[in-house]
């Protein structure tokens, strides 16, 4: 199998880009503003053609399979990610396509069919996000157990190997673990790119950054808005622990939400009316008690800080204002050694056309791409 079919992530780009969870209702933003996203397939492709045209590197999906109550009920929208990544794929001609994947929820064999089915529809452009599970109630709604926290983890571990092995072995395989068993698996066709597809994780422990370092390609992560040292500590104490723990050279992307105009006051604005006057107060609510993190924060005001970002665009990092003040914003992430971001805007459709016109002749202005 040849080795050549390179993944659009890794690319010359300094700076990759991708379209974060435009999958689900409402996409990042949890916000009952009249132009909020909707789902329907027509509008999806649009985007991922926008984005394509515009050199961008990936899609990523949200795995969701229920919503999260309020006016909104957000996410509950939603198309499931190895079908919408396979219709993707045909709809495009160079981006990277990512499925994501609760690996709770489906045996490994059946994904890495799935996967190589898309990887070949793609002409190699396929990538697989792994979801170690976090969602009880999404757990609870197919009958799946829900671990102990890091012991999902060491399920997962079984399951990438079984993913790996299926992807990468000629003869039929064996396999007896503690969570998951095999007898004379086999997977044909193999994955165009070798060894394998790039493997994406958002493991934030140190139980899920020791998996994602020793399994993955590319580690998601949350940033502290502002902070660039902390930031550029992050990446660097990150990619450094792969390297020195496993030898592995790990590329590091974060999300972001754009909220571009033409003056700072009217982004600051533009974002106070829909993440304020329209946020969905219940549904980031729900979503705050599922994900546990009050008793996490250190006072009520971090708690309602990580709410608004949230409802803003899914807790990623702020791009709010100016083509040019985002583009210093994106130079200054660069330059702390980030790869790559995931981005998402209220109106994807109208944000990603005006980004691609005004923002990106900047960024290659930077060097950040060509």
């Amino acid at each position: 199998m040849s080795d050549v079919v390179q993944h659009p992530v890794h690319g010359k780009n300094r700076l990759k880009l991708g379209v974060f969870a435009m999958n689900c209702s409402g996409g990042c933003a949890i916000s009952a503003a009249p132009e909020a996203h909707g789902i329907d397939w027509v509008r999806n492709v649009a985007i991922a053609q926008e984005a394509d045209l515009g050199g961008f590197e990936l899609l990523v999906p949200i795995g969701r399979w229920r919503g999260f109550g309020g006016i909104t009920d957000y996410n509950g929208s939603n198309f499931e990610t190895f079908t919408w990544g396979a219709g993707m794929a045909q709809a495009t001609s160079a981006i990277g396509i990512m499925s994501t994947c609760h690996v709770g929820l489906t045996h490994p064999l059946v994904v890495a069919k799935q996967a190589v089915t898309i990887d070949h529809i793609s002409g190699g452009r396929y990538g697989l996000n792994i979801v170690c599970g976090w969602s009880k109630s999404e757990m609870d709604m197919f009958g799946a157990p829900m671990l102990p926290h890091d012991e999902r983890y060491d399920y997962a571990g079984e399951w990438i190997d079984i993913v790996r092995r299926a992807w990468t072995e000629d003869k039929p395989f064996d396999y007896a673990g503690k969570y998951l068993k095999a007898q004379q698996a086999v997977s044909w066709p193999k994955p165009l790119r070798q060894p394998m597809p790039p493997l994406m994780n958002a493991g934030g422990s140190p139980r899920g950054k020791r998996f994602c370092a020793e399994h993955c390609d590319i580690a998601f992560v949350l940033l502290e808005p502002g902070n660039m040292a902390s930031t550029r500590q992050r990446i660097s104490d990150y990619r450094s622990f792969a390297r020195e723990e496993f030898g592995r050279d790990l590329k590091i992307w974060a999300n972001g939400y754009v909220v571009q105009a033409g003056t700072q006051a009217a982004a600051d604005d533009a974002l106070h009316r829909y993440a304020i006057t329209y946020g969905d107060d219940v549904a980031v609510e729900n979503l705050a008690q599922e994900l546990g993190v009050a008793s996490l924060l250190p006072s009520r005001e971090a708690y309602e800080t990580f709410k608004f970002h949230f409802k803003a665009g899914a807790g990623g990092y702020p791009l709010v204002g100016t083509a040019d003040s985002i583009a210093d914003t994106l130079r200054a992430l660069s330059d702390a050694g980030l790869d790559g971001i995931l981005l998402s805007w209220l109106d994807y459709a109208a944000g990603l056309a005006t980004w691609n016109r005004d923002v990106a002749p900047l960024l290659r202005d930077a060097g950040l791409r060509e």
